[in-house]
């Protein structure tokens, strides 16, 4: 990574770095995430490293101790459930309005995304493309609340770890997409949510596997 990147996008990276070192076992649960370690790791200043660290804490990955550091968070099935199944009935909701109240626009911005998707060749331009097309349909449904209590989920995060843990493929995830776009362009608000409560509630059920997973090989 380069320091003259722009500030948001390392960051960013920085975060992704993080999130995969997680997911993929290379940071345990419990093990502290040394800043300045990281910052030399990735030839970077360590001011990006302690933004990006905030973020991650405040989105519960990783936690603050007091004159120690910041860790992995131990995070348990329970509390990924809660996380998903909130964002799944978030989503749900907001698909059922979009269904009814989306716009021929904002539809083309929908296909848009989707085509964007088939041709995407890296799973980082992809979790940016998921996270428009979500954010699409949340701005459809056309509720200043709804849309206020989405953007409090750190969503762009949590569909980054959630694409490292699924075990489908990146034209699998983009057919899963055009899957909610029919949904939401067919006009029927029941099917259009069932769709994406499916959607989002999975993921939850892949990540909550990779962490027992994980358990399973930690040496007693």
């Amino acid at each position: 990574m380069a320091n003259g990147t722009n500030k948001d996008t390392l960051r960013t990276q920085i975060k992704q770095h993080i999130l995969k070192g997680i997911t993929e076992g290379k940071y345990k649960r419990g093990e502290r995430i040394v800043e300045t370690r990281l910052a030399k790791e990735l030839q970077v200043s360590q001011a990006p490293v302690r933004e990006a660290i905030l973020e991650l804490c405040f989105m519960g990955l990783l936690e603050e101790r007091p004159y120690s550091g910041s860790y992995v968070r131990i995070m348990d099935a329970d509390e990924i459930e809660d996380y998903f199944n909130a964002r799944a009935y978030i989503e749900e909701y907001a698909a059922k309005r979009a269904a009814k109240y989306i716009t021929e626009e904002e539809l083309k911005k929908m296909r848009f995304i989707l085509n964007e998707m088939d041709s995407c060749g890296s799973m980082e331009q992809f979790v940016a493309l998921d996270h428009q097309f979500h954010e699409a349909v949340m701005e459809a449904a056309k509720n200043k609340a709804l849309k206020r209590a989405w953007d409090t989920l750190a969503t762009y995060e949590w569909t980054y770890e959630s694409t490292l843990a699924t075990s489908m493929s990146l034209k699998e995830l983009s057919e899963s997409h055009r899957q909610l776009y029919d949904g939401i362009a067919s006009g029927k608000d029941h099917t259009a949510g069932a769709y994406m409560f499916l959607h989002i509630s999975g993921f939850g059920t892949e990540i909550i596997s990779r962490l027992h997973e994980q358990q399973d090989t930690v040496p007693a």
